[in-house]
């Protein structure tokens, strides 16, 4: 009885776990819409210009409050999967050895996914306080 107990106790934890993993995977897709929006936001403000219409492009919105927006919420999701590689590592460890190879790779690759949207997003920030002021700049790489 008390083997069942633990063994449901088990199942809720993960199942806990699968829903915050979904919301967060929601999270990373909602942050794509928002950047998918500032890339086609950007790109009328191009056709604009080409089209030599200036004061209709300078009118659209300026995007890098967005892409910070969309840039931290990729930072959030990617700190819960790192959190959840962490938790996979500590898990393995007592496993057998290749378990253990495959969450240490997972660990690495989480952390370097992780640092490198800290990358952008501090790239972004300096955006924003005037280190770079050309337009090639403001395009997502």
């Amino acid at each position: 009885m008390e083997e069942a107990q633990a063994q449901r106790a088990l199942l809720e934890e993960q199942l806990a776990t699968a829903d915050q993993s979904l919301g967060f995977l929601l999270m990373l897709v909602a942050s794509v819409l928002l950047s998918f929006w500032t890339v086609t936001v950007q790109r009328r403000g191009l056709c604009l210009t080409l089209a030599g219409e200036e004061e209709q492009a300078a009118a659209l919105p300026d995007v890098l409050p967005a892409r910070r927006t969309a840039g931290a919420m990729v930072i959030g999701s990617l700190g819960f999967f790192l959190c959840l590689a962490l938790r996979a590592w500590e898990d393995a460890r007592s496993g057998t050895e290749a378990a253990c190879r495959s969450a240490s790779a997972n660990l690495w690759a989480s952390l370097f996914v992780l640092l490198a949207a800290l990358l952008r997003f501090l790239d972004l920030r300096n955006q924003a306080a005037g280190q770079d002021g050309s337009e090639a700049g403001t395009l997502p790489a």
